[in-house]
């Protein structure tokens, strides 16, 4: 029989969800050419409150070409930031931290996880607030973006 493991299951809540950006910019609209997409993820932690704050940004742009200009990039049509607050347990916190070096580190498949409820929250926001609208065809992609995370994400802890 195999040895059972007494191992914490990392445990975490959505707390918080938040639209801190959505502009629609109907006069950088062209639709004569192709629709872009830039997209961007980022982490922060506030460890006093032992939460774990996810950002994700969005924009749509117009592009001749595959390589788009800085011009192009920097006037899009759609602009989503989304943020995801998550609350982790105290006993999951202490798999996560390591306090000798001031140093949270979220192992890359659970930064990943965490990334892609963030992104399928925009997805749903973006959807709902372009609803009826001609924008509602320009959809965040049901990529996997936990491929753009390459490494554990590693935040520094606010000194005691």
């Amino acid at each position: 029989m195999a040895e059972e493991k007494n191992q914490h299951r990392l445990n975490f809540a959505l707390v918080s969800i938040k639209t801190d950006q959505l502009n629609i910019h109907p006069e950088a609209f062209t639709g004569e050419t192709n629709a872009k997409i830039n997209s961007g993820i980022n982490f922060g932690v506030d460890s006093k409150r032992k939460l774990l704050k996810v950002i994700f940004k969005n924009i749509f742009f117009n592009a001749e070409s595959d390589k788009p200009t800085p011009e192009e990039t920097g006037n899009p049509f759609i602009d989503i930031t989304v943020s995801c607050v998550f609350a982790i347990d105290p006993e999951s916190w202490k798999m996560l931290a390591n306090e000798e070096k001031n140093m949270f580190v979220i192992p890359k498949d659970l930064a990943g996880h965490f990334a892609s409820i963030t992104q399928s929250t925009a997805r749903g926001i973006l959807h709902n607030e372009t609803e009826n609208t001609d924008y509602n065809k320009y959809m965040i992609p049901a990529n996997n973006i936990g491929d753009v995370i390459n490494e554990h994400v590693r935040l520094p802890l606010e000194k005691k």
